[in-house]
C-alpha cells in the first residue's frame, strides 16, 4: 500500500473542507489529508479576509432553522474545541423595498420564531439611525446575528488538524481522479508528478470544482467579487462590534443586494454587492488592481443609503462565489460512487454554515447519510439531481 494512502482525504482547504476535516478528526478517523491547490492563507477563493457575518434571518424557514443549529450547536462546538471566541455578537439590521426577498425574510423569522424583531420603517430608523432607508418597507433586526473571526477560524482549523495529526498537503494541484478499487489522485506540486490513494473522498474546491468534475460545469458558475473597506465621519468606536450592525440590503432581486459589517481586524467598515447572476469569472484570472467602477459602485451605495457622509476609501480585496442558479447548496455523494462527497456552489452565503455542512460531508462519506434532522430536511435541495 502506497506511503500517501489515506482512509479519507479532503480536497480544498476552504472553510468547508477544513470543517469537514476538523468533523473526520472528531469522528476519530485516524488517516486523514487535506489537498490544497494553493497555499493555506491565499486570497483566491472564498474563505480569506478577517470577517464573516452570521444570522438566522433568512429567504426561508429552512435555512433558518439549520441556522439555530450551526449556532447552537456546531460553533460552539468548534470554539470549545479550539479554547477561543469565533462569533462576535452584534445586532444584524435585514431590510429592503416592497416586492423583494425582505417580505420572505420577515415570513421566515416568524414562522420559525427565531430571536428577531420585524420593524415597520419608523421603528427600523428609530433602533438603526446610521441607515437613510431610502426604499426600505421595514427591516428585521436580528439579534442572533455576530461577526464570524473568519481568519481566526481558518487558521484554528489547521492547528486543530495539525495538532491530530493530520496530514496537510499544500502547492499541491490535482490533475485527475481515478476512482478504482482505491480512489487515485494523480497530483503536480511544484514540477513533480506525484499520486495520492483513499478509501473515500472529499471535494471542496471551490470555483475548481468544474476543473476536477466537468460534468458540473452547467451547473455552476463563478463570480469574482470585490470587497471595500470605507471610514466614515465620527469616532472610530462607533463604527466597530457592538455599535455598527452587520447588514444586508436585499434588493428586489438578487444581484441588487449589498451587505456589510463593522470594523473587524482592519480600519473601516467592509461592505460588497452580493453578485451571483449572469456572471462566469475563470479563478486563474485574478486582475491585479481593482476595478474603479467597482469601487465606484460601492461609494454611490454608501452616499445614498448611509447617514455617516463617507471620509475615505481604505483599500480593497477580491473573493470568488461559486453559484448555484437557485444559491442552495450542493452538498451530497457522487452519483455514480458513493465513496466521494461533494461540497460546492455555497453562492457567497456559506461560510457560517461551514460547521454545519463539514459535518455533513464528513458523514455522508463515511455512513452516508446526515444525522442532523434539519440538514436532512434540506437534502432535497441541496441534492446534485436538483441543481
Amino acid at each position: 500500500m502506497s506511503a500517501t494512502h489515506y482512509e479519507v482525504l479532503v480536497l480544498g482547504g476552504g472553510i468547508n473542507g477544513r470543517c469537514a476535516l476538523f468533523h473526520l478528526l472528531e469522528r476519530g478517523v485516524k488517516r486523514v489529508g487535506l489537498i490544497e491547490r494553493f497555499g493555506l492563507d491565499h486570497q483566491r477563493g472564498s474563505s480569506h479576509s478577517h470577517s464573516r457575518v452570521t444570522r438566522s434571518a433568512y429567504v426561508n424557514a429552512s435555512y433558518v432553522r439549520l441556522m439555530q443549529v450551526a449556532h447552537g450547536q456546531e460553533w460552539p462546538r468548534l470554539e470549545r474545541a479550539m479554547g477561543e471566541q469565533l462569533i462576535f455578537p452584534n445586532a444584524g439590521c435585514f431590510f429592503g423595498p416592497p416586492g423583494g426577498r425582505f417580505e420572505q425574510y420577515a415570513e421566515a423569522v416568524t414562522q420559525v420564531g427565531v430571536d428577531c424583531d420585524v420593524l415597520d420603517l419608523p421603528e427600523a430608523q428609530k433602533r438603526f439611525p446610521m441607515f437613510a432607508f431610502p426604499t426600505a418597507m421595514g427591516a428585521v433586526h436580528d439579534r442572533t446575528a455576530g461577526v464570524i473571526a473568519a481568519q481566526r477560524t481558518m487558521s484554528g482549523l489547521i492547528r486543530y488538524a495539525a495538532d491530530r495529526g493530520a496530514s496537510l498537503h499544500t502547492h499541491t494541484r490535482v490533475l485527475d481522479i481515478d476512482p478504482g478499487r482505491v480512489i487515485r489522485l494523480h497530483t503536480e506540486s511544484q514540477g513533480e508528478q506525484g499520486t495520492f490513494t483513499c478509501d473515500r473522498l472529499i471535494i471542496t474546491a471551490g470555483p475548481w470544482t468544474m476543473a476536477l468534475l466537468p460534468w458540473l460545469k452547467p451547473r455552476l458558475t463563478v463570480a469574482r467579487q470585490t470587497v471595500g473597506y470605507f471610514r466614515l465621519r465620527g469616532e472610530p468606536s462607533d463604527f466597530g462590534v457592538g455599535r455598527w450592525p452587520v447588514w444586508g440590503n436585499l434588493g428586489a432581486d438578487h444581484d441588487v443586494t449589498y451587505y456589510g459589517l463593522p470594523s473587524f481586524g482592519r480600519d473601516g467598515i467592509k461592505l460588497a454587492r452580493h453578485v451571483t447572476h449572469e456572471v462566469d469569472d475563470d479563478p486563474d484570472e485574478v486582475p491585479d488592481e481593482i476595478a474603479a467602477e467597482a469601487i465606484a459602485d460601492l461609494r454611490r451605495y454608501l452616499e445614498a443609503e448611509f447617514i455617516p457622509p463617507v471620509e475615505e476609501f481604505l483599500g480593497a480585496e477580491h473573493c470568488h462565489y461559486t453559484n448555484t442558479a437557485t444559491e442552495d447548496f450542493i452538498i451530497d455523494l457522487h452519483p455514480e460512487d458513493k465513496r466521494i462527497a461533494i461540497g460546492a456552489g455555497f453562492s457567497g452565503h456559506g461560510f457560517k454554515f461551514g460547521p454545519v455542512t463539514g459535518r455533513a460531508l464528513a458523514e455522508l462519506v463515511c455512513d452516508g447519510a446526515v444525522q442532523t434532522p434539519e440538514f436532512s430536511a434540506m437534502r432535497p435541495a441541496f441534492a446534485i439531481a436538483t441543481q
